[in-house]
């Protein structure tokens, strides 16, 4: 009626509508980087605009190609992927896609203001890995993460991969997922990659503990068979 104001919406409901907003915004082709993570950090509670956002924080980057699309992307979207693991540790899911979209910015790192181990990158895919150890997608994409951050900075990484029990991760990794061959041939890469730096602060890796995993690996899944070597020969 004349004069009467309108309902207001509820609460709830606009927490809808914000979420539904966010949601098909992160996944818009023409949205920029930038407004991706906005809408990551406006939205920090919600894993489902996290999830997402990281996938198209990847997906442009790997469409883009080149430090040209990866650095800019990187300066502002490693915090705020960082930032989604740290909301959500208890979801898998979140933790899979920001450890994908990590690696695809790990050519970014120690570029311009980008460091993956003052962000804390690193020690959250470590801890992504300690919260999911059951899970193998997790497992499989934090190891190929680390693996790229090592091979991209080299010792000094290394030693911080080493410092947040990173080398434990990847060991704990091969030993819950036995059967899963794109885990163990990640694992076994990892460690391949990390243990090539004689200059690195390296922890003793446990050889009564890892050598009959990297065994089983070999023999289990040939495509692990040259890391595998390289591995036990500098663990000797």
């Amino acid at each position: 009626f004349i004069g009467e104001e309108a309902p207001r919406a509820s609460e709830a409901q606009i927490k809808r509508d914000n979420h539904h907003d966010s949601i098909m915004l992160v996944q818009k082709d023409e949205t920029s980087t930038w407004d991706i993570v906005g809408a990551m950090w406006a939205n920090e509670e919600d894993a489902g605009v996290q999830m997402l956002g990281c996938i198209s924080i990847e997906k442009r980057v790997t469409e883009g190609g080149g430090e040209a699309t990866i650095i800019p992307a990187a300066v502002s979207g490693v915090t705020a992927i960082v930032n989604a693991m740290k909301n959500h540790p208890n979801e898998p899911a979140v933790q899979e896609r920001a450890c994908s979209a990590l690696l695809a910015l790990s050519p970014s790192d120690g570029k311009r203001e980008v460091s993956f181990a003052a962000s804390g990158a690193v020690a959250s895919i470590v801890s992504a890995m300690q919260a999911h150890v059951s899970d193998a997608a997790v497992q499989e994409m934090a190891c190929c993460a680390l693996r790229k951050i090592v091979a991209q900075g080299g010792a000094e990484r290394a030693t911080v991969v080493a410092s947040v029990s990173g080398f434990t991760a990847i060991v704990n990794a091969m030993g819950a997922h036995p059967g899963e061959g794109a885990v163990q041939k990640e694992a076994c890469k990892a460690l391949e990659v990390m243990t090539g730096f004689p200059d690195a602060n390296l922890p003793d890796l446990p050889g009564m503990q890892t050598a009959p995993l990297l065994q089983m690996a070999k023999e289990k899944f040939p495509y692990c068979r040259e890391a595998v070597d390289v591995v036990l020969t500098r663990l000797s």
